[in-house]
């Protein structure tokens, strides 16, 4: 290699360092901006996205309201010198960005034409010109982004939850079962019921129960052994009082390592282990919402947002048959709204 190519070479070399400078600097710029707008445009939104969910009868997660109410007080005290310092110190960054990005293609081209003297020269401001703009720009970027990444951890939580709500209220509208009196929507999965046809469907938590509700595809029509017609219906699998439920579990569910949960109920109802193919986040989603509930936050928040008062677990309760006046013995579950008279058979209404 001659001197000339080893100096080129070693101009290319501090070119590419250049670029990288004004690359950094201005994704910096880019990324706290978009951060910013996603910021601003989610606190507009948060509200009316809530109201929503409540419109349609989700009451749950009572500490909506709250947390909305406390990040948008925050966030309408603090914008304004957030959005003043983007605009006084960062946003004028960007121009003289795009001006030294322009001035480095020229140096990729005096190097090409062999301009070595002048690109040294050049080379050498830019080197120091892109180094400072780099730095002034991850100063002034970290000072507006310290306030925006306090903001993030609730907003993304908030974002969060109202998706679970909307998803849980569009699954609801879907299912095929009514709710009971006082019966109201915690959450529901897509999953995958992995004993028997292993079908499709939709894990349903309420207040009082879970259900699960299975879809399957029926032929009503062949020809020449070929489905021509068919349709999915919608078929209640298991449906049990919340309080049936022993515990849920986090685990691997099939031969790969598909994450899901295990659902066991309690000895009495007889009813056996059950595994769900769910998404990874969706397991520990319900995980939450089964501890929610069974600590009796749902009901509390579900009696707030409706305006009724709580009502006492039936475990609480001692239950006669109203026929024969014989006392229910066996446990009375979270959720149960009804049980058998285990002498006359009568159904004794708990709530």
């Amino acid at each position: 290699m001659s001197q000339i190519e080893r100096e080129k070479e070693a101009l290319y070399a501090r070119n590419r360092s250049i670029e990288f400078d004004l690359s950094s600097a201005s994704s910096a710029i880019s990324d706290t901006q978009s951060k910013l707008a996603y910021i601003d445009g989610a606190m507009g939104t948060l509200p009316s996205r809530l109201s929503g969910v409540r419109g349609r009868g989700y009451a749950a997660m009572g500490h909506l309201e709250k947390s909305i109410d406390l990040l948008t007080k925050k966030w309408t005290d603090v914008s304004p010198a957030i959005k003043q310092a983007f605009l006084n110190s960062v946003e004028p960054l960007t121009p003289q960005i795009n001006r030294l990005q322009t001035e480095a293609r020229g140096l990729r081209t005096q190097i090409d034409s062999g301009n070595i003297s002048y690109s040294q020269s050049l080379a050498s401001r830019l080197s120091i010109d892109a180094s400072s703009i780099r730095s002034r720009a991850t100063s002034e970027v970290s000072k507006v982004n310290a306030p925006l990444n306090e903001l993030m951890p609730s907003i993304t939580a908030i974002d969060r939850d109202l998706k679970v709500a909307e998803k849980t209220l569009e699954l609801f509208a879907q299912a095929n079962f009514p709710l009971k009196q006082e019966e109201s929507p915690v959450l529901a999965i897509e999953g995958k019921i992995m004993k028997d046809d292993k079908n499709n469907g939709t894990l349903y938590f309420t207040n009082q129960r879970f259900i699960f509700e299975g879809k399957k595809e029926v032929v009503l029509e062949k020809k020449f052994f070929i489905v021509t017609k068919k349709r999915t219906e919608r078929i209640v699998q298991i449906d049990q009082p919340i309080g049936a439920l022993q515990e849920i579990t986090k685990g691997r569910v099939g031969l790969i390592a598909w994450t899901g949960i295990y659902i066991r109920f309690k000895p009495e109802r007889q009813v056996e282990e059950t595994p769900f193919d769910v998404k990874d986040w969706e397991a520990d989603v319900i995980g939450r919402f089964f501890s929610y509930v069974m600590g009796g936050e749902a009901d509390r928040d579900i009696a707030t947002i409706k305006g009724i008062s709580t009502v006492a677990a039936p475990t609480l309760k001692l239950v006669r048959c109203s026929r024969c006046s014989a006392p229910y013995t066996r446990e009375v579950y979270r959720g149960q709204t009804s049980v058998q008279c285990e002498y006359c058979g009568t159904q004794i209404v708990v709530q």
